[in-house]
Parts: C-alpha cells; structure tokens; sequence
C-alpha cells in the first residue's frame, strides 16, 4: 500500500496497524476513507481519487 500510494505521489505516509482489520486513510488529519464505514477495503482507484 505504501508503495502505491508514493507511486501517486502522496509524500508522507504512515501506515499504523490498527484494531480488529481496521483501515482509514487520513489524509492532513481527516479521515477520507474508514473500512468501518464501509465493510470493505479500498480499491487502488478509489485511494487514488482521495489523493
């Protein structure tokens, strides 16, 4: 996911494990995507539209 996301030129990343098989991106300290909220993980277009 880091690399992918590099690739697309987000430049600080930070991956941290989270609770349970959670994932959120956060981009400049808000939340654009929560696997909570959906069910589901990301897809690559999907984090690339949040960037």
């Amino acid at each position: 996911m880091r690399d992918s996301l590099q690739k697309m030129g987000a430049a600080d990343i930070e991956l941290r494990p989270g609770k349970s098989g959670q994932f959120d991106v956060t981009i400049d300290g808000d939340v654009r995507y929560s696997r909570a909220r959906t069910g589901r993980f990301p897809t690559d277009a999907e984090i690339e539209d949040l960037l």
